[in-house]
């Protein structure tokens, strides 16, 4: 008998345990949503046991309160903006961002068949709303970006991809949406938002999960040739030459018209001495896009290494005539004849026939001659370019002309 009485008093304690916390559950809600003065702090306080309580903690209704409390928050601050007072901003971020994991969770409990076997979407509808409302307002993801003002990049990711998976959440497929909480959608704005988190999820040293973003939206629309470029540097500081050549590959074929890609392509070839490849890569590109002044100008450089002076100097003009207003062109041509007439003079210095020797010092003059009014159209496009001025000394110093070298050593000193 008194084992019977013992068992009855231990059922009626966990009643009244059970019952404890499911009155815990009510009276947080209704702290929440007192007209005047709400009481969030007791809220929270009251409901934060029932989360672990065996009788409240598989109740969908205790963790939508949960999630409410916070949501409330919100409300109250855009009440008192109502009142003409201030709205912490900040704070309904952070409560958006708060409240997010357990109308998740609610949602999740609330698809599992109750005591009777059925299955209620009672307050899930009442959160793919308000879910949506974050989404439009952008809740989430400005608590993201709070935490990257003090570089806490991992809470930064956390809160964008929380904010991005508002989209997918499986009861929002249901959802119609309306005026103040349309239905979030994959629109331009979302993938602005992946690609802030690939660059956070890079700045926090999470490139496996930055390639992952970046690979998943690079032909989405958003800012197509950065994320190719951002690969490139993720795979270059890695050291990853198969995966660099092979996006820079892809940029090429995307961007036609865009060197960087080709450029980075073919210093890899250069510096690995495969000159021959990266001219194939540079003819291949100029078949492809005639028009691209830039492809003969890096084709003129690298004919100008494998010696190949007739085609560069072709090269050279060619970029010219597409685009004569660009300096750099007219540069890249008088360098290469600047040098070609300063190893010709070399040989010139050193011919015992004078009669050859001073054939070859009309040619010198000529090249430098030539090298000087590219390198004045350099500066005629731009007048700043030191480059030019400081080849132009040095053609100077060549002819034995002091005053024109202190009179470029004077524009110099000015710019430098």
């Amino acid at each position: 008998m008194k084992k019977i009485f013992l068992m009855l008093l231990m059922s009626v304690m966990v009643t009244s345990v059970a019952m404890a916390q499911m009155k815990n559950v009510k009276k947080a809600y209704k702290l929440s949503e007192a007209y005047e003065n709400p009481d969030f702090y007791e809220a929270e306080a009251l409901i934060e046991p029932a989360l672990t309580d065996p009788s409240t903690e598989n109740d969908p209704y205790t963790w939508w309160v949960a999630g409410h409390i916070y949501d409330r928050k919100i409300a109250w601050e855009n009440e008192k903006l109502a009142m003409g007072q201030s709205a912490d901003r900040d704070l309904q971020n952070e409560s958006a961002f708060r409240a997010y994991d357990y109308f998740i969770k609610s949602a999740e409990l609330e698809k599992k068949p109750d005591a009777k076997g059925k299955i209620s979407d009672k307050y899930t509808k009442k959160i793919a709303a308000t879910l949506a409302w974050y989404y439009k307002n952008f809740l989430i993801f400005n608590h993201g970006l709070k935490s990257a003002e003090y570089e806490d990049y991992e809470a930064t990711v956390n809160a964008l991809e929380k904010h991005l998976a508002i989209v997918d959440l499986p009861f929002m497929k249901d959802y119609k949406g309306n005026s103040d909480a349309p239905k979030p959608q994959k629109d331009t704005t979302y993938y602005k938002i992946k690609y802030y988190s690939a660059i956070y999820s890079s700045l926090g040293n999470k490139n496996d999960e930055a390639i992952e973003k970046f690979q998943a939206i690079k032909n989405k629309g958003h800012k197509e040739s950065e994320i190719y470029q951002y690969l490139y540097n993720i795979y270059n500081d890695r050291n990853d030459t198969v995966n660099m050549l092979k996006i820079l590959t892809e940029g090429i074929e995307r961007f036609p018209n865009e060197v960087v890609f080709l450029g980075l392509t073919i210093n890899i070839y250069l510096e690995q001495g495969k000159k021959q490849e990266a001219l194939n890569m540079l003819n291949k590109a100029v078949e492809r896009n005639p028009a691209n002044a830039e492809y003969y100008t890096i084709r003129g450089q690298i004919h100008r290494d494998l010696g190949n002076g007739e085609a560069a100097l072709s090269d050279y003009d060619k970029a010219i005539s597409i685009n004569p207003n660009k300096n750099i062109y007219y540069y890249n041509k008088a360098e290469f004849l600047y040098y070609k007439g300063l190893n010709l003079d070399a040989i010139a210095s050193n011919t015992p026939n004078s009669a050859e020797a001073a054939r070859l010092k009309t040619q010198v003059k000529q090249y430098l001659d030539n090298a000087k009014q590219n390198f004045t159209k350099s500066l005629q496009i731009n007048a700043n370019h030191l480059e030019s001025l400081r080849m132009l000394r040095n053609i100077a110093t060549h002819e034995d002309n002091q005053a024109e070298y202190n009179r470029l050593s004077k524009l110099i000193k000015e710019l430098e």
